[in-house]
């Protein structure tokens, strides 16, 4: 009877064996469907050859309970071009929340893989796809994972310009449309499983089935929340990470979102309309930066939204910024006609449009004219739209998610009412619809706890631009003093959404200089300096001054990578990220945008 008795005392204490479904599986790596990306890849899968491979992970539903149910997650896989000086695997994530990182292994493999070794940059992106196996996934929820839907019969009702139309009428559609999404969306099962929490769990079992001792990382936007998050959860396996575009990691959810309206303003403002002044001559938009603003501020609604939504995208990437003074122009001679004939109504509109000249250049014209008709229709679908059910795809409903479940939000409606009515005022832009997040109505609060510094916290290294619009510097600079170890390089005067990379040297030797030998940035924080912006000889300089004078041209660019198929490969994952980190602030064009870039960049 002793043994027996002093089990129940719980001196001999026995414990179930742990589970091992999940860390004893093995991966079956495969080649790749060419349509996994979403669209036909046969001619870059076939150029990357039997290097290219494929593979679904399995992963408990709720980590705390393995047992009570799985899910998938899509890894796609570059091996490393010398398997005999392999270093490891080198994960991405392009923000969102819900972004989809498959993509990014391929393009970026591609594309450095045919970086100009005679570069020092060149040299190293080489190098890096010879010594690092790169690994793309799609973070539960998203891709080719298990997805996330959110969706319900019940209709969501019209919503105006929440900057301009501050009815109660306009302020009670936001908030009903939030808090139908939070209903939709806490419907599903799945949903209090998708958050950072989980996502950096499957991260560290996809190292641990890849045999990896640490995991390195290259995470842009909400990537370095997603990476921070890893590193003070898992810090004795936490390898050489960069963090792109900082989100104050160091905070909360809520403190990522509420300068949004402020930053985005700022860099129009700021950045973007004394850039277009300039440009005067290509523009004809006014002679001063005030006149200039007017074009947009003195626009009719609700054309006006329209290009404050287009505007917005745009500001995500430098190349993109003439492209706002087109957008603008086109609007400005749009809305004079509708101005001049109110009444006489869509059609009579769209003819005067066609025939109106809004650039001497005849090509760059018919693109304004192209441009203008479809503003008009938009215009039109706006002034008859009626209500639709929810329903969020698997990227709305990922983001929704995890921005909800990760931390706790306030949710006194009085605090973000009287946020929407200054931001209304003070940052048109985007401001005014901090009512609709439905964080603010979700229920039960986070499903998740953040992870806290820990006493040995792994080094990383920090990148940011110092206007970034989206993940604006005073959070960087916040996160950085608030994570022991960290290093920052500071872009200083760079106005677009993340950078590496950057093609500088400046940027780009630090970067890649950690990644093949861990060697970081002696001091806590340094700087670059920014490119001129285009069809521009020099930076203007703006806000603070992070640099001492000039770099020379050899040390400015980098010309790491020439190869135009190469270029397009990086140029895709900038979209990515950019599209991915404007889907977690609610920005979206409803222009098509294509053919006015395709101008500029030819």
């Amino acid at each position: 009877m002793l043994p027996l008795t002093l089990a129940s005392c719980g001196l001999f204490e026995t414990k179930a064996p742990e589970d091992r479904t999940f860390q004893d599986q093995k991966l079956n790596w495969h080649a790749c469907d060419p349509s996994i990306l979403g669209k036909d890849e046969s001619e870059l899968f076939t150029t990357l050859g039997e290097r290219l491979v494929c593979a679904d992970m399995q992963v408990p539903m709720n980590w705390e309970a393995p047992a009570a149910g799985k899910a998938s997650v899509s890894l796609i896989r570059l091996k490393a071009a010398n398997p005999e000086q392999r270093q490891g695997a080198i994960f991405f994530n392009p923000g969102g929340p819900g972004g989809d990182g498959l993509g990014f292994a391929p393009w970026y493999g591609f594309a450095w893989g045919k970086a100009d070794a005679n570069t020092p940059v060149g040299a190293n992106l080489k190098e890096m796809t010879e010594q690092f196996d790169l690994v793309g996934f799609s973070p539960r929820g998203v891709g080719a994972s298990s997805r996330l839907y959110c969706g319900s019969n019940e209709l969501a009702p019209v919503v105006h310009s929440p900057a301009s139309d501050r009815s109660e009428k306009n302020i009670s559609a936001m908030i009903r449309t939030g808090q139908l999404v939070a209903s939709a969306c806490q419907k599903n099962p799945l949903t209090p499983f998708i958050n950072t929490d989980a996502t950096v769990r499957d991260l560290d079992l996809a190292r641990h089935l890849m045999g990896d001792q640490k995991l390195n990382y290259i995470g842009y936007s909400y990537g370095t929340w997603l990476g921070s998050w890893y590193a003070k959860r898992f810090p004795e396996t936490t390898g050489r990470m960069l963090l792109d575009a900082n989100m104050p990691f160091h905070a909360t959810m809520q403190a990522a979102f509420e300068a949004d309206p402020m930053t985005f303003q700022r860099d129009f403002r700021e950045v973007v309309v004394p850039y277009l002044t300039r440009l005067g001559g290509m523009f004809g938009l006014g002679e001063t930066p005030e006149e200039v603003y007017q074009k947009y501020a003195g626009l009719g609604e609700p054309i006006k939204s329209v290009v404050g939504g287009a505007t917005a995208s745009m500001l995500y990437n430098r190349d993109a910024y003439p492209s706002i003074g087109v957008v603008l122009k086109v609007a400005s001679v749009v809305d004079g006609l509708i101005k001049a004939s109110p009444n006489a109504g869509t059609e009579a509109w769209l003819a005067q449009a066609a025939q109106a000249t809004y650039f001497p250049n005849q090509k760059l014209n018919n693109v304004a004219r192209s441009m203008a008709a479809e503003l008009l229709y938009y215009r039109d679908s706006l002034v008859t739209q009626t209500p639709v059910p929810v329903v969020l795809t698997e990227g709305s409903a990922t983001n929704t998610a995890v921005i909800c479940n990760d931390t706790a939000w306030n949710q006194d409606l009085g605090y973000w009412r009287g946020a929407d009515e200054r931001n209304a005022v003070e940052s048109p832009l985007i401001g005014g619809s901090f009512v609709s997040i439905p964080c603010l109505y979700w229920k039960g609060g986070p499903t998740v706890k953040k992870p806290e510094v820990p006493a040995q916290m792994p080094p990383v290294l920090m990148l940011q631009n110092e206007y970034d619009p989206a993940t604006p510097k005073e959070g960087a600079l916040a996160a950085l003093k608030a994570t022991p170890n960290a290093r920052m390089i500071m872009i200083d005067d760079e106005p677009q959404h993340a950078a590496f990379p950057y093609d500088t040297d400046c940027v780009d030797l630090p970067v890649t200089r950690y990644f093949l030998t861990g060697e970081l940035p002696a001091a806590e924080l340094t700087s670059c300096a920014a490119k001129p912006l285009p069809f521009e000889a020099q930076v203007y300089p703006v806000g603070e001054k992070f640099t001492s004078g000039s770099l020379s041209t050899q040390s400015m660019r980098a010309q790491a990578v020439k190869d135009p198929r190469a270029l397009k490969a990086l140029a895709r994952n900038r979209q990515t990220i950019a599209q991915q980190s404007a889907a977690l602030h609610g920005i979206s064009s409803p222009l098509d945008l294509d053919a006015l870039n395709r101008f500029f960049k030819k």
